[in-house]
């Protein structure tokens, strides 16, 4: 559990969360208090008691910054409490208000002090949360939530192999808010084609490093030699080549597993 509280401690990493209210200003005083309500009660449900009382919660008037410690598993997260989460703000369309979330999730190290929680990983996911592709992608999404991971925790995801989760459910979006320049990942529970168009939309590509060709490697033969349907001449050439997914393959996963 993540119980330090000043300044001078070390920070501690952990997996931060932050939600934000789609609306919210337009709402009345006492529409936004129902909602703020709602929405805590949403969120410690999504959990489930023990790990809801594992994390720390900060208010943000029309949000809530989670910061979730590393004995809360990842997989726990993206795979039952954000699905379950999804499923119960789809639930509310039959009652009022309605809530749709923008969700927000970076994964580093966090600082305590008496006033609350801070530090670089803390203002990386404000900064993905603020973004345009995420509202947007909730702007146009069937359901009622969205969720935009940094790099380096979709990295992560993609990698350790996380039970329930399935990082090509995830796109790739270019995140500008303030001084911030960063990939992310989008993904919309049940609405792949929507995350699929907002990353066509808000994905240049990789930057191209000088003196380099993008998707393609360098040949320095010394002389000349034959290529299936290339020549080397005079010794070099570039061959550019169709760049693929690093991510593990696999179809998304539709209720009951990862959305």
């Amino acid at each position: 559990m993540i119980t330090p509280r000043t300044a001078t401690e070390a920070p501690r990493h952990a997996l931060v969360l932050v939600t934000d209210v789609e609306a919210f200003s337009p709402r009345s005083d006492v529409e936004q208090m129902r909602v703020r309500e709602d929405l805590y009660r949403e969120l410690r449900a999504a959990f489930g008691p023990q790990a809801w009382r594992a994390c720390r919660c900060e208010d943000r008037g029309d949000g809530v910054l989670v910061v979730v410690p590393p004995d809360v598993p990842k997989a726990a997260v993206f795979g039952e409490a954000l699905p379950a989460l999804d499923a119960a703000l789809a639930c509310r369309r039959r009652g009022d208000p309605t809530l749709r979330l923008r969700v927000a999730a970076h994964a580093g190290d966090v600082r305590f002090d008496e006033h609350g929680m801070g530090g670089h990983a803390v203002n990386h996911a404000f900064r993905l949360a603020q973004s345009e592709p995420l509202r947007a992608a909730l702007a146009r999404a069937r359901g009622d939530s969205a969720l935009l991971v940094s790099d380096a925790l979709h990295e992560t995801l993609a990698h350790d192999g996380h039970p329930g989760v399935d990082p090509a459910a995830f796109h790739p979006v270019d995140v500008e808010v303030k001084e911030t320049r960063a990939r992310a990942w989008l993904h919309v529970p049940d609405d792949d084609a929507t995350a699929r168009q907002i990353s066509a939309a808000h994905h240049t590509g990789r930057e191209r490093r000088p003196g380099r060709t993008e998707g393609g490697v360098s040949l320095n033969a010394g002389r000349d030699l034959s290529l299936t349907d290339a020549t080397v001449a005079n010794g070099d050439v570039n061959a550019t080549a169709p760049q693929r997914g690093w991510w593990r393959g696999g179809a998304q996963r539709r209720r009951g597993g990862t959305r």
